[in-house]
């Protein structure tokens, strides 16, 4: 009995070295195609980062220049405001007139 226990016990331990052996060919062989992967997988990353910097530059700078031309724009109308009161109000009341009288 304690032959075939012994014999049961070599047979478990060959089984369980022959696994160990295929793991770890597997992982020897699994482990270049993974690195490869993930080398590609920073350098799309990489890539993609590059063009969006660029990107959010030229949005900043579109925004920048399109608040300057709305601070030019309502400083304009200010001046001429500031120039010709009684135009803008006379302007004014006749557009609120014509208004009023188109929603009737």
């Amino acid at each position: 009995m304690d032959n075939t226990g012994s014999a049961v016990e070599r047979k478990a331990n060959q089984a369980h070295m022959a696994v160990d052996d295929v793991a770890q060919r597997a992982a020897d062989k699994a482990g270049p195609a993974i690195d490869r992967v993930a080398q590609a997988a920073h350098q799309t990353v990489d890539k993609l980062a590059g063009a969006a910097v660029p990107a959010a530059q030229w949005a900043m700078q579109s925004a920048d220049q399109l608040r300057q031309q709305q601070d030019e724009l309502l400083e304009s109308c200010r001046g001429y405001v500031r120039e010709r009161p009684i135009v803008v109000v006379g302007v004014a009341l006749l557009a609120g007139y014509l208004f009023g009288r188109m929603g009737r």
